[in-house]
């Protein structure tokens, strides 16, 4: 029970783990296009983020896939910045089609370069694949929460009588000014 609970704790609070801003930011530009209303909608995502996010960290656990950790730090930092572009020219009074299903694909990049970064600590000696899953089931916990939070905090800005449009191009405008120093910091190409 002991190893459940170290593996779990560590993935829910890796979710909302505000000291690296990239996953939080990410939730946020990706999210907040929606209301609360649409809590199954961001549940999905929350699922489809930690289950590229598993496959990330059984490949890479495994030795089957790695990608190395400054490349997939600048990958993540990309698809977050990439994210709030298409919040920024997709804002309109409702998500658009091309806008969900972008996400999708976001998420599932952002989940799948998540995973192949955190990898490298999981799968001891025995080769089980007990500590990714108990990571993922706490992952997924906190990735849901994180995401009705975001939902819930949508809803209230919308209630108070902010324009959707206007509320989704700020935060994503805000969310490219912060990766902008990430993307400096972890850009993987030595330029001469």
């Amino acid at each position: 029970m002991d190893i459940f609970y170290k593996y779990f704790s560590m993935g829910a609070w890796r979710a909302a783990d505000f000291s690296d801003l990239v996953q939080p930011v990410f939730f946020i530009v990706l999210l907040i296009v929606y209301t609360f209303a649409a809590w199954r909608r961001g549940l999905v995502l929350a699922l489809a983020f930690t289950l590229a996010s598993a496959l990330g960290l059984a490949l890479s656990a495994s030795g089957v896939f790695s990608v190395s950790h400054k490349a997939a730090a600048f990958a993540l930092v990309a698809i977050t910045t990439l994210t709030a572009i298409f919040g920024i020219f997709g804002a309109g009074n409702k998500p658009s089609a091309l806008l969900e299903k972008t996400g999708y694909a976001m998420t599932i990049a952002f989940g799948a370069f998540y995973g192949l970064s955190s990898g490298s600590g999981f799968g001891g000696a025995d080769g089980t694949l007990f500590p990714i899953v108990f990571f993922s089931i706490g992952l997924a916990v906190g990735a849901a929460l994180l995401a009705l939070v975001v939902l819930a905090v949508s809803s209230l800005i919308q209630f108070f009588g902010c324009n959707r449009r206007d509320t989704v191009m700020v935060i994503s405008s805000v969310a490219v000014g912060i990766m902008i120093p990430y993307l400096v910091r972890t850009f993987p190409f030595t330029i001469k």
